[in-house]
């Protein structure tokens, strides 16, 4: 084993990490393991830096489109850390990691049929068990909290998680993940909550992922854009656009007003526009 490590790690430019006794975690141009190994020839993966502690920064929110490389930073700080525990090497340029005693996640969506769960349901279980078993040297990994419910439910559920693992005692080291841009909010009410995004580039209509991590909230996914790069139709993807647009201005003007059409976020199809109109609650509205 401590063979495969000294091996793995001069063939692939890994750094030793150090261990101390503290509550911080700090990798610098750190990458992912396997991924850097998967990519293609010329390709360079692009590393990021990590900074967590319990007192100034202790929960990291990473907003960004599809496809920018929010899963892959998640699960590279995981398996730093698991690598630099069990004696390896590590793929960063430096790592400092205070002793970490649990790394919990929440990644990915799968169901289990045999228990009659749906993908929320085994969710939330996985959430509710990371809550019940934090300590303070505990290491979460949160990807994508509340998208298999409603949007106002996932919000609501999202926020509540992020504002409780920051008020808890053990405060807990976390980054999270996140397409709901109403979380970026949270840093101006919580002291040890900040806001990065996985940057991009826009050209005109198209995007170039930069997949490098840079402090602040993102307020686009970009989700038409990765649909097209999928291959999907243009019609569909132009209708999109279309009902997208439609929304979007629906939302801002619904916000500032108190009709009866407020009280419910219904479709409603006109006779005299074909495209949708949604009315939404204005989600930073303080009666809601």
């Amino acid at each position: 084993a401590l063979l495969s490590f000294a091996t793995v790690a001069i063939a692939n430019n890994y750094s030793r990490p150090k261990i101390s006794d503290t509550e911080t975690l700090e990798i610098k141009e750190g990458r992912h393991p396997v991924i850097e190994k998967q990519l293609g020839h010329g390709e360079q993966y692009v590393p990021n830096d990590i900074y967590l502690d319990n007192d100034t920064q202790q929960i990291m929110i990473i907003t960004g489109p599809n496809m920018a490389g929010k899963s892959a930073l998640l699960r590279q700080t995981a398996l730093i850390v698991l690598m630099a525990q069990m004696g390896s090497f590590v793929p960063a340029d430096s790592a400092k990691i205070g002793l970490v005693d649990k790394v919990f996640t929440r990644v990915g969506a799968s169901d289990n049929i045999s228990s009659g769960e749906s993908t929320f349901m085994v969710e939330m279980v996985e959430t509710a068990s990371i809550l019940n078993n934090l300590s303070d040297r505990s290491l979460v990994i949160l990807d994508e909290i509340g998208r298999g419910t409603s949007t106002f439910d996932g919000v609501s559920l999202a926020w509540s998680i992020a504002e409780v693992l920051s008020q808890s005692n053990e405060r807990p080291k976390t980054i999270f993940a996140t397409h709901y841009h109403e979380l970026n909010e949270m840093t101006n009410r919580f002291d040890r909550i900040k806001n990065f995004n996985v940057s991009v580039k826009e050209s005109g209509k198209k995007i170039l992922f930069l997949r490098k991590l840079v402090e602040g909230g993102s307020e686009h996914s970009f989700g038409i854009h990765v649909a097209k790069l999928a291959g999907m139709p243009q019609s569909v993807l132009k209708r999109a656009t279309q009902i997208l647009s439609t929304l979007e201005k629906s939302h801002d003007l619904e916000g500032g007003k108190s009709s009866k059409s407020t009280k419910n976020a219904k479709l409603q199809a006109t006779e005299q526009d074909d495209s949708m109109q949604l009315s939404f609650f204005q989600l930073n509205d303080p009666v809601l």
